[in-house]
């Protein structure tokens, strides 16, 4: 099922969702692929070799505008579902393209090419007996008069009891769920609890292509990584469920052909059916978009008799796919998409798994500080710096990566400017300054033959690391290079006597310009400076591209002044302590309190962290017990314990109160046991008092709360206030 050796090359990274910006979690995984997309270019015609590089490598990619997030979100603003998704497509490209993210073709799942390839699918595998429909209980809210998706449903996890659940997977133990499997499910939309009602779907067989799919899992050849084989046997020995491809309105997406006469309801095409066919339907309009010739303007015939017309079917039937996807869309990949790429006889393709990002050890938090949208990091830092941070810790193990800041900042100032850029700057530099011309080394010392012979070595190691997409050993070897290059250059001294160095500085020149061509995929704006001072080729000129085969040391030329190649890095982020430390936490049973008739005793579950705490709160007045009942509320987590009319209070409930009426602090989109905290302020852990809390100015303004002009949020939502006036405080 793999082809090795092939001619074409499809590179993908898993589609955007065109429902919010996109953030340097999401940076990982383009900057992963691009990397490996430019060196397969950089190793493609002209200097192909055993790693298989290929002579066609296309970058592939798209915005997947369809779902109920995008049509429930563009309700809120106001706007049509497809004008909504529209604009974050075209602030994803113009992110991504900050970052130095070159995609051959970047295209959206809300396409003429997409909604023929969906149909096409869905007709191949209806013919072949691969649909069948079934009536089955579905999740119907009828506060919000709308069917519940499951990305829209969250609950208790049935199998490890995990609450706080969306109702496609669970995020604890990977099981695959439905939104009717959880226990006590909620609406994500209200928070109330939904009901169940019956509609006919439509399925995909997928149980009938376990035997295929784990032949493919057992395979060496499939280039499985050792963590995602042992997830998958682990699915596979589940039981593989058959798939419901279909979705009930409302529903932004590809109506299924024929489904109103066949189920009396027009039914959608679930975004999982349709989003990876995007991978496809984005090489179709490549194809279409380059008149029907090879790779991009170079490659493109100079007349139409003379162009050779492509289809998707040359890539993808012909030549080879390689997806880069994050774990936690691992399950739709490796068994829902192989599965229909098989039924359609669609050689499988190769998958890199990566991680997660973490900032400063934790989950990227708007409340810490630490979420960054694309546009927000590259105001404080150089795209360049990210990209050669997230390479140095990359290789095709699935591990989490944290973006520490100290670190970030230290590997920077300290490595890529202090060794690689100190390195390539001050040899071009010096070479301009005391030359200009750099003539061909004609003798070569004996020093120079065996570190020629060394460097050698590490540049065919260097090259098995990309090969390998151990971008982590591939950043080590450069470095070890360019700590080579610096310890010869400061040993030989050639400021003492320029002219007698020049045979020595023109073979030093020679070693920058070969870590300019091989720091190339990770570094792409550093390398062309490189290529611009060397009179070479630069991104956006007509020149020769360079290639793997252009390193070498005999090159000669004249050296130009070279502009500063890498920005040093002032300042990170810092953190700034508030006393409380506030947390969500759902109120599991209410009480009378046995000795005071305004009091309530609450139980709370503060999630897996903190357990179940008792809280005796005066909210009698302003509540009745139901309806504070399974609320998600905001709570004090390190106020001192206190005894209330001989009932011990644990935690403090968080109320805004405008004199006349009260609102809890609603959390309800996030998790319990989740922290909440002011935008920029690290909560504190040590104990608090009460007068303590009370010395505390947080407000509340236009349902929102504030304190010193910072919002009050969780990493999922702003904390919102409603039925008090636009003015109050937080007792």
């Amino acid at each position: 099922m793999i082809r090795k050796d092939c001619q074409k090359v499809i590179i993908t990274a898993a589609l955007p969702y065109a429902n919010g910006s996109i953030h340097i979690g999401h940076l990982l995984e383009y900057i992963q692929a691009d990397i490996y997309a430019r060196f397969l270019k950089l190793t493609g015609k002209g200097a192909a070799g055993k790693d298989g590089a290929g002579n066609d490598v296309l970058y592939i990619c798209a915005s997947d505008m369809h779902g109920t997030p995008v049509e429930v979100n563009a309700q809120k603003a106001g706007k049509d579902p497809e004008q909504f998704a529209r604009g974050y497509w075209k602030e994803h490209q113009q992110d991504f393209a900050s970052f130095l993210i070159q995609f051959d073709n970047y295209y959206k799942t809300h396409s003429p090419e997409n909604r023929q390839l969906a149909e096409y699918f869905y007709h191949e595998l209806n013919k072949k007996g691969h649909i069948y429909r079934k009536k089955i209980r579905t999740i119907y809210c009828t506060y919000c008069v709308r069917s519940l998706p499951d990305r829209y449903v969250r609950g208790t996890c049935p199998y490890c009891t995990t609450q706080d659940q969306y109702g496609d997977i669970c995020e604890s133990c990977s099981s695959a769920l439905k939104g009717i499997d959880l226990i006590n499910p909620k609406c994500t939309l209200c928070g109330r609890a939904p009901r169940q009602k019956e509609s006919e779907h439509y399925f995909f067989r997928l149980s009938s292509f376990a035997e295929q799919l784990r032949k493919w899992l057992d395979d060496p050849e499939s280039g499985l990584q050792e963590e995602m084989r042992n997830s998958l046997q682990e699915w596979m020995e589940k039981g593989l469920e058959d798939w419901c491809i279909s979705r009930d309105a409302p529903y932004f997406g590809f109506e299924i052909p024929n489904s109103k006469e066949e189920t009396g309801e027009v039914k959608y095409f679930y975004v999982w059916l349709d989003a990876p066919i995007g991978y496809i339907s984005s090489t179709e309009n490549y194809c279409k978009r380059m008149g029907g010739a090879g790779q991009g303007k170079k490659r493109r015939a100079k007349g139409k008799k003379d162009a050779k017309k492509c289809s998707w079917q040359d890539y993808w039937m012909k030549g080879k796919v390689h997806h880069f996807i994050g774990k936690d869309i691992s399950y739709f990949h490796f068994l829902f998409w192989p599965a229909m790429l098989l039924a359609l006889n669609i050689p499988l393709p190769t998958l890199t798994v990566h991680g997660f990002v973490t900032v400063n050890g934790q989950k990227m938090s708007k409340s810490r500080g630490t979420f960054f949208t694309a546009k927000d990091f590259l105001k404080l830092y150089p795209a360049e710096s990210l990209r050669f941070y997230y390479a140095s810790h990359l290789d095709r193990h699935v591990n989490d990566i944290d973006l520490n800041f100290e670190d970030f900042k230290a590997f920077n100032n300290h490595v890529l400017m202090g060794n690689l850029g100190n390195f390539c700057y001050r040899v071009l530099s010096f070479a301009e300054k005391n030359y200009g011309v750099v003539k061909a080394v004609q003798k070569k010392g004996e020093k120079e033959r065996e570190k020629e012979k060394e460097i050698l070595g590490l540049i065919a190691e260097i090259r098995r690391n990309y090969a390998a997409q151990d971008f982590k050993s591939a950043v080590r070897n450069i470095l070890a290079l360019a700590d080579l290059g610096n310890a010869y250059f400061q040993q030989a001294e050639p400021w003492k006597n320029p002219q007698k160095a020049a045979a020595f500085v023109g073979w030093q020149v020679n070693l920058a310009r070969n870590i300019g061509i091989m720091v190339s995929p990770l570094l792409p704006a550093f390398s062309a400076k490189i290529q611009d001072a060397l009179g070479e080729k630069s991104e956006n000129n007509n020149k020769k591209s360079w290639n793997w085969n252009d390193i070498k040391f005999n090159w000669k030329g004249k050296v130009k002044k070279i502009n500063h190649l890498v920005e040093k890095i002032e300042k990170i982020p810092s953190s700034q302590t508030f006393p409380l430390r506030l947390m969500v936490g759902r109120i599991m049973e209410v009480k009378e309190h046995p000795n005071a008739d305004t009091l309530y005793v609450l139980s709370v579950d503060l999630g897996k962290g903190l357990g179940k705490k008792q809280v005796v709160a005066g909210l009698k007045k302003y509540f009745s017990a139901s309806a504070l009942k399974n609320r998600k509320a905001i709570f004090c987590v390190n106020m001192k314990p206190a005894v209330i009319r001989r009932q011990k209070s644990e935690a403090m409930i968080l109320v805004a109160d405008d004199g006349d009426s009260a609102s809890l602090l609603d959390a309800e989109k996030s998790r319990v046991g989740e922290e909440a905290a002011f935008e920029g302020l690290e909560n504190s852990k040590k104990e608090v008092t009460f007068e303590e809390f009370k010395s505390l100015l947080i407000t509340v303004e236009h349902g929102q709360v504030w304190f010193e002009g910072k919002r009050l949020a969780t990493a999922e939502e702003a904390i919102a206030v409603h039925g008090v006036k636009e003015k109050a405080r937080i007792l």
